[in-house]
């Protein structure tokens, strides 16, 4: 029987700057010809065939998405004169993958809102950001305008009806998407079409939480007062805690809308966030690092528990990094805690995280590896955030934070870097050669964006992006003393690299906030 993950004898990587200039060059390498390999094997389909794009999770869908993100990146692939021909092949890439046949909204489903899941939501939602990322800038269609409008008011006309509010098909994969278009879109006459959608959001926000807190309430009538949680979200009548089908995703998703969103002085959000939080960082703590997939936790099974994004702790540690990038979350309710579940479920990640599923970023070595790139980010640019925070505990509590162990930026990057390198082996990407080579799965949709080679050669473009930027960081470094918060700001250089982080799709909004 094949097993579920390869025990990891990995050599960690160095980070001083020729290593990173290696790495670099070896992940640029790979986004080129992974980029390639997806061409050939996941070719446009015929445009008026609109059943052979699928979705953005698996179909064609998502091979487009991941070509506008390369679109976007592709300074941080290739060097020199060859960026612009690069980002006009990867947008044309893209746009031949995208359906342009607009469907009906009477198509809309309960607990089908998520443009992830949904193709016609996904077809729209790109539309949108492809006419934002062309050449030269495009009005977005009033047809997908309409389409965005009516789906936001139908997830709201749900009410508290629990059962559809995950990241892949619920209502907080249809609030991640409208935050990324309202991220994208900068021109006054966009703006302005699409300002009816955005002023929901505030509306769609509520309802999610509102649903959470009833969900909790059924889980205690259900089963008791043991682990339940202040926020819970069904999904098929379980209740689960990673971040596909479950609280992480929602939560992530939640923390990436804008401070006024979750506290608008009349309604709070932040405290019960930051309890379900705590919540799911205690439930980590006590089994080890392994945040469970689902409540009630299920007696042991003869399989270890889940390393993956999907059901197990990756996606607590996604859901941590966002945590720390929130500046009010951290200084009124941080506890050491949530950096314990970190460090514990970050060994737990990269101990486990060598999966025989294969590289992608569902359940795969890519995927694992990326909330370590998202922890990076936050420890290495957060660090005036988190000594605000432990200040404040210790105001709060009385006790001092200081005495937990110290958890560091490069801690994370070269395990990060490590997975991201090694994923390399797996297929397609990578056919095996011999039998002592370690055998990966093939996956059932091997080029996609969340199962297979898509999603994985997105992860590589954006750890080259977290490259030369803490590259350029290391730099201003040299020149003073540190460099503050104010100063990665207005370095115009280190700035825009940030923000050209486009990080987790369909869990985290990118870019420096």
């Amino acid at each position: 029987m094949a097993p579920q993950y390869y025990e990891n004898q990995l050599d960690l990587i160095t980070l001083d700057d020729e290593a990173l200039h290696q790495v670099l060059r070896e992940l640029q390498g790979a986004v080129k010809l992974a980029a390639n390999i997806i061409k050939t094997h996941a070719p446009e389909p015929l445009p008026g065939d609109k059943n052979a794009f699928g979705s953005i999770y698996n179909g064609t869908l998502g091979v487009a998405l991941m070509f506008l993100r390369l679109q976007q990146q592709a300074s941080y692939v290739e060097d020199g004169d060859e960026v612009p021909r690069l980002a006009s092949e990867f947008y044309d890439m893209a746009y031949s993958r995208i359906s342009y046949s607009v469907s009906e909204t009477s198509q809309l489903r309960p607990g089908r809102l998520s443009p992830l899941g949904s193709s016609t939501l996904g077809a729209s939602v790109l539309r949108v950001s492809a006419a934002f990322a062309g050449p030269t800038l495009q009005k977005a269609s009033s047809l997908d305008i309409n389409m965005l409008k009516s789906a936001i008011e139908f997830a709201i006309k749900q009410g508290t009806a629990v059962g559809g509010d995950e990241a892949l098909y619920g209502r907080a994969g249809l609030l991640l998407a409208l935050l990324q278009i309202r991220q994208q879109c900068t021109d006054e006459e966009n703006t302005a079409a699409l300002t009816p959608v955005f002023t929901m959001i505030p509306r769609l926000v509520t309802i999610i939480m509102e649903t959470g807190k009833v969900g909790a309430t059924d889980y205690q009538n259900l089963y008791g007062g043991q682990d339940v949680l202040p926020l819970m979200w069904p999904w098929h009548d379980k209740y689960y805690l990673g971040a596909i089908h479950g609280i992480a995703g929602i939560l992530s998703i939640l923390l990436a809308c804008k401070p006024d969103e979750l506290d608008d002085g009349t309604i709070n959000h932040i405290p019960i966030i930051a309890e379900t939080i705590s919540g799911l960082c205690r439930l980590t703590i006590e089994n080890g690092g392994n945040l469970p997939s689902s409540l009630p936790i299920r007696s042991p099974s003869r399989y270890a528990p889940y390393v993956q994004i999907c059901h197990g702790t990756p996606g607590m540690l996604i859901l941590l990094a966002q945590a720390r990038n929130n500046t009010q979350l951290m200084r009124s309710f941080w506890e050491p805690d949530w950096d314990k579940a970190i460090r514990i479920g970050s060994r737990e990640v990269w101990e486990r995280g060598l999966l025989f599923k294969g590289g992608g970023i569902c359940h795969g070595i890519a995927g694992n590896a990326w909330p370590l790139l998202l922890l990076h980010d936050s420890f290495e640019y957060g660090k005036e955030r988190t000594e605000l925070a432990k200040l404040s505990f210790k105001d709060r509590t009385g006790s001092d934070a200081s005495a937990e162990e110290e958890l560091t930026p490069e801690y994370f990057l070269s395990r990060a870097l490590t997975l991201l390198l090694y994923a390399r082996k797996t297929p397609p990407f990578h056919r095996r050669e011999s039998r002592d080579e370690r055998e990966f799965r093939l996956p059932d949709t091997p080029y996609s964006l969340f199962e297979g080679l898509a999603g994985t050669c997105a992860a590589w473009a954006d750890a080259c992006v977290v490259i030369k930027a803490r590259l350029r960081k290391k730099e201003l470094d040299n020149e003073g003393s540190g460099v503050s918060f104010e100063e990665i700001e207005t370095d115009e250089l280190l700035s825009k690299q940030l923000q050209q982080e486009l990080g987790f799709p369909g869990l985290t909004l990118g870019g420096m906030r």
